[in-house]
């Protein structure tokens, strides 16, 4: 094959070329300008098909038209001349497409970025070039005009695109940090900006896109009576039951449902759909553990209305309607027992590994404490040996964070992270090891929740924890005190 100079003279020309029937088409188009035309053509949402709709009506299109074309568009792209929206870029993940962008319109910024990205991996660099690349191109700005509310836009498209993955990645962000392109009022980490906060009710409700506008408003109203009694979390698994795994299950199943009067073939049909944890298609994966738990929820539902409607007839009763689950349907007996027997044989088989983990978590903890204070006392530049490991000791990071590099890896590493997470490890380990509390009792203390109890036969001091009264209707574990538990 030919790769001489006159290779790329064929290729600017193919370009050219392809750049020239692309505008002749988009001309054609309504709209005042490039970008105006683009987005009429319908090309944006047309995907990986766009280069069949300038080739409409001049019979079979052959394969070296649509590349002609799709090369122009790359020269449209990266010149700016158009800005595709983020979901027709996502789709196409075509690297020259990017390469030429970045070259274009601010390869001097990109090339700095990179430099400085040096310490992350291949994957993780490129990951956060790309994204940069989609924000300058969507904008039509420069590397320096990137706000916090770009970073915003993109995360939210990754999320929806399904590149969950790619979305939580956040070396770009910390290098638009970093360069001083975000002022310093933005916050430190990608993560604070993903936090959703508190919903209203509406917003949870709308999440599951209900389609009957009537039930939605039903079930806003049901949740706004109940959300004085509850917390946030449990409103919001509350209405994943109803809105999700109840409602709209029955919409997608029975298009244009609109009454919770539900005949006994439709309810029979929800429940053993219900029964089965599914796929993306609708096919059964496995058993779903907690199925009766999920029934009493809609049980719940049909039974609060109905007392409701004695009440308040005006506003509950049109929606009273007959259960369509029986009290039988909701014991919790057998599947507790089920419970209980898997918990015990999981206790039986993990126990023994309970000293190595152990002996994990305080050799990882060590080797941390060891790593951090040898770096600490390390200047900037300075090379340490831990454990037969050598570190390089860098520059002190933001909020006076502790980076190394790992000499032989070439890997950068963030030894504070590293031991605040090792710490809490051990941490956890030994509170709930020591203690025997659940999880959810552990996440509920505080320093308030330690005592010092006085044996009154020998005047020994002993720490005891006190526990708060959870709500979370689990029975207490047989020989143990809800308000309190000695720890050695």
């Amino acid at each position: 094959m030919f790769t001489g100079p006159g290779a790329g003279l064929t290729r600017d020309k193919t370009r050219r070329r392809g750049m020239g029937k692309l505008l002749d088409w988009l001309e054609g188009q309504p709209g005042e300008t490039w970008q105006d035309r683009w987005m009429a053509s319908g090309a944006d949402d047309a995907g990986f098909e766009r280069t069949d709709l300038p080739l409409q009506g001049r019979g079979t299109p052959k394969s070296h038209w649509r590349d002609g074309l799709a090369t122009g568009l790359v020269l449209l792209v990266a010149g700016q001349a158009i800005r595709p929206s983020y979901p027709w870029l996502l789709r196409q993940r075509v690297t020259v497409l990017l390469t030429e962008s970045r070259a274009a319109s601010d390869p001097d910024a990109f090339q700095r970025l990179e430099q400085l990205a040096h310490h992350a991996t291949a994957t993780a660099r490129s990951d956060a070039l790309n994204k940069l690349t989609w924000i300058v191109i969507r904008k039509g700005d420069l590397v320096g005009d990137i706000t916090v509310g770009d970073c915003i836009e993109l995360t939210a498209a990754l999320e929806e695109h399904h590149f969950r993955g790619s979305a939580g990645r956040p070396l770009f962000y910390a290098l638009l940090k970093e360069t001083g392109v975000l002022p310093p009022s933005a916050p430190l980490r990608l993560r604070a900006l993903r936090n959703e906060g508190r919903r209203s009710v509406e917003q949870i409700v709308d999440a599951y896109g209900i389609e009957c506008r009537a039930v939605r408003d039903l079930l806003v109203e049901y949740f706004t009576e109940r959300a004085p009694e509850l917390d946030h979390v449990s409103l919001r698994s509350i209405a994943r039951n109803l809105c999700r795994l109840f409602w709209r299950d029955l919409e997608i199943h029975h298009p244009g449902i609109d009454s919770l009067r539900l005949t006994p073939e439709v309810a029979q049909a929800w429940k053993e759909r219900l029964a089965y944890i599914r796929d993306a298609q609708g096919h059964p994966v496995r058993p779903r553990v907690n199925f009766r738990s999920e029934l009493v929820f809609v049980r719940a539902f049909y039974q609060d209305i109905a007392r409701w409607a004695a009440d308040d007839p005006a506003r509950w009763a049109p929606w009273a309607a007959p259960c369509p689950i029986k009290a039988n349907e909701c014991a919790t007996k057998k599947s507790r027992s089920g419970v209980k027997s898997r918990m015990d044989q999981r206790t039986r088989t993990q126990l023994p590994l309970l000293p190595a983990l152990l002996r994990a978590v305080d050799r990882q903890h060590k080797d941390t404490m060891a790593r951090i204070t040898a770096a600490r006392a390390t200047p900037a530049g300075g090379r340490f040996l831990v454990a037969g490991e050598e570190f390089e000791r860098c520059g002190s990071g933001q909020a006076r964070r502790v980076y190394v590099t790992e000499v032989a890896a070439g890997r950068r590493r963030n030894l504070t992270h590293e031991e605040e997470e090792a710490f809490w490890f051990w941490a956890t380990v030994e509170v709930l090891r020591h203690t025997g509390i659940r999880i959810e009792e552990m996440l509920e203390l505080t320093h308030h929740s330690f005592i010092a109890y006085t044996l009154p036969t020998t005047g020994e001091v002993v720490p005891m924890t006190r526990l708060p009264l959870l709500t979370t209707g689990f029975p207490s574990r047989p020989g143990r005190g809800r308000r309190g538990t000695a720890s050695r």
